[in-house]
């Protein structure tokens, strides 16, 4: 496994659960590995301090793990780190240190005194056991303002395609739900509607609310809002709202769905949508449906059906190619945006070869990889939609996965920023 692949890897893998009420040093590995990071108590404290805050970081944007502080490199207690450092509380002086993490991820400390049989723990000073929690707001940045994961063993700074990557997977790891009409499986002459979750991260503490409520559900109102401890992928939530037959009368209209969530950080998500059971199934029916409605539904089926056939040989295969503008279209763009297209032309002329750039502000700092370089072009006054007028002529497009705008130059404005007898 190559080294780039396996730190890909380790941005999506989750450590253990730790239970901190029952967990003493009996339970620590006997080196360290992916989820602990062990420090010793001849540490200097300012030392002690860079590796915990680079470690907070590491754990946090690769899926959790454990810093322990007043071991040696065996995981067992060499005297222990003392219970104050300097006039603060070695609890205090912990939380100062992980509050400079950006964002702060989600933490446990535990203090341990006994040593359990493995080593010694001096009066007035204890193991430090810091619980670091699998977050969903990653990357998370050192107060070094760098970003570090965890490979092996060792805390190490990221890569930018890392970083980039963590950026990409923030979204795909707050949950999102959505609903779904089905027939009921084993008894298709019922209707359910499912809430079902189209992230990997789970829903928790799901309240649901139909108003106003379908006609076989007016005697279950007690019952609502619905609630439930969770929702993910392995477990979507069915339950029986209408007949087959008569759907459209039973189930009603103007019904609206509300379903209020949270995630694992305690914040708050409502889906709010209108519903309805027309269209949503597949075109079936049930032995108790009516023999007249199923025979007309067939016949708008053919009806529609013939409408559609067409001969293979009469069919305009579709192109591959977005096609051509005319050099009159790109001239009037140059007259509508000559400022940006001979900035453009420049930083053609000098990186042929470059077709990617990213929008930024004056104010940020934005660390390119030195091995897939990027034009950049800096916010002012009408220049997003300036880039907007380019777009709409398919002479750049969009390609944004975190959250700096970035675009791709098509051959055909490049070709016609670099011709020499263009913006001359």
């Amino acid at each position: 496994m190559s080294v780039s692949f396996r730190l890909l890897v380790l941005l999506f893998s989750s450590m253990s659960k730790i239970n901190l009420e029952t967990f003493d040093l009996t339970q620590l590995p006997i080196t360290e590995d992916d989820n602990f990071e062990f420090k010793s108590s001849d540490t200097s404290h300012n030392e002690l301090k860079k590796k915990l805050s680079c470690a907070v970081s590491g754990f946090a944007n690769s899926g959790g793990g454990c810093f322990v502080g007043g071991v040696d490199g065996n995981g067992n207690a060499d005297k222990g780190l003392p219970l104050k450092i300097g006039r603060q509380d070695l609890r205090d002086w912990v939380d100062q240190i992980i509050s400079q993490v950006e964002p702060v991820p989600k933490y446990d400390l535990k203090l341990i005194q006994d040593p359990s049989g493995r080593g010694t723990i001096q009066t007035d000073s204890a193991v430090l056991l810091v619980v670091i929690y699998e977050s969903y707001f990653a990357p998370h940045m050192a107060p070094d303002k760098h970003y570090y994961i965890r490979a092996g063993a060792h805390t190490v700074q990221a890569k930018h395609f890392i970083v980039d990557a963590i950026w990409a997977k923030r979204h795909f790891s707050k949950p999102r739900l959505t609903h779904l009409f089905r027939l009921k499986p084993e008894k298709e002459q019922a209707i359910q509607l499912g809430i079902l979750a189209l992230t990997e991260a789970p829903a928790v503490d799901v309240k649901i609310t139909i108003s106003p409520q379908p006609q076989m559900m007016r005697n279950c109102e007690k019952l609502f809002p619905l609630k439930l401890s969770l929702i993910d992928r392995q477990n979507p939530f069915f339950f029986d709202v209408a007949t087959f037959f008569q759907a459209e009368e039973r189930f009603g209209k103007d019904i609206r769905l509300e379903v209020e969530y949270y995630d694992l950080s305690a914040n708050l998500y409502i889906y709010e949508t209108p519903i309805e059971v027309v269209g949503s199934l597949p075109p079936i029916t049930i032995g108790n449906d009516n023999p007249e409605k199923m025979v007309r539904t067939l016949e708008k089926i053919e009806k529609t059906l013939s409408g559609l056939r067409v001969s293979r040989e009469s069919v305009v295969k579709p192109s591959l190619l977005l096609p051509k503008q005319s050099d009159s279209v790109l001239l009037s763009v140059e007259k509508l945006i000559p400022e940006l297209l001979a900035d453009m032309k420049n930083d053609l002329c000098e990186y042929p070869f470059i077709r990617e750039f990213v929008i930024l502000s004056n104010k940020w700092v934005y660390n390119s990889d030195p091995n897939n370089m990027v034009l950049a072009y800096y916010f002012e006054d009408h220049l997003r939609n300036k880039l907007r007028i380019l777009e709409n002529y398919g002479l750049i497009y969009e390609i944004t996965y975190n959250d700096v705008y970035r675009f791709v130059i098509s051959e055909e404005l490049a070709a016609y920023l670099t011709s020499d007898s263009q913006l001359e």
